[in-house]
């Protein structure tokens, strides 16, 4: 449940009783369905001694964000909201939609905390797993800004195999029937690995929890075992040291 201190797009969990690190992750779009699947995610995942709050895009911002115009629109329907001095308590904040989303760029603007996106996390995790890296996303639009901010962050792309689309929504992957969905996800796995991706990133955080599908799609297909990465927790796994880091800086 929402807590009555904060607005109504914001719930919070936490993984201790007694909590040293506070977090706020956040869905850019306003599809709470996409937040709960976060929540439900990352609750047990969280270290100990750390507090998570989930923030929700306002209804301003769109359900899902399918390219530049609807990044930008989910940008400056949260900033509306972010930029309240209640949310500068924060120790870090993760954006969750897999692109280049500039929420993270003007929150790094506005906050002199760690601020990090799913996609720059997975990528970071990504080449500690594995040598050649590729990414299942949803819809076709996607693929090419995937493939260049993959190929800009990792500094060319020799250890990039490419993108995968499921054809399937943010939304979709939540409230789709879940054969559906598994079917395109699995038709995706399969098709990054026969790739050559021996690390695969789930692009999108909809797909948050659909790691033990992915692996099994791909053996299934008779293929080499791969790593799967996911955004979501490689960004709370992440964004948790960097906090921790600079918070013990500011005590220096």
């Amino acid at each position: 449940m929402p807590s009555p201190l904060v607005p109504s797009c914001i719930a919070m969990s936490s993984s201790a009783p007694s909590e040293s690190l506070s977090l706020l992750v956040i869905n850019p779009n306003s599809s709470q369905v996409v937040t709960d699947g976060l929540e439900q995610n990352l609750s047990s995942y969280l270290p100990p001694g750390v507090r998570v709050t989930y923030f929700t895009g306002p209804p301003e911002a769109p359900p899902s964000i399918n390219d530049e115009a609807t990044s930008v629109q989910s940008t400056e329907a949260c900033l509306r909201v972010l930029k309240d001095e209640a949310f500068t308590r924060f120790d870090g904040y993760l954006i969750c939609c897999f692109s280049d989303h500039p929420l993270t760029f003007e929150l790094k603007r506005l906050y002199d905390k760690p601020v990090l996106n799913i996609l720059h996390a997975s990528l970071a995790q990504g080449l500690l797993l594995g040598s050649r890296i590729g990414i299942i996303t949803t819809g076709p639009a996607w693929v090419e800004p995937l493939m260049k901010g993959a190929v800009e962050f990792l500094g060319g792309d020799k250890r990039f195999v490419g993108v995968e689309a499921t054809g399937l929504g943010v939304v979709e992957l939540k409230t789709d029937g879940e054969g559906h969905v598994d079917e395109q996800v699995k038709n995706a796995s399969v098709r990054i690995a026969r790739k050559g991706a021996d690390v695969i990133i789930l692009g999108c955080a909809g797909m948050t929890g659909m790691d033990p599908l992915v692996k099994s799609s791909v053996t299934e297909a008779g293929l080499h075992a791969v790593d799967v990465v996911d955004g979501a927790k490689a960004g709370a796994e992440l964004l948790t040291g960097l906090a921790r880091q600079a918070m013990r800086a500011g005590l220096e």
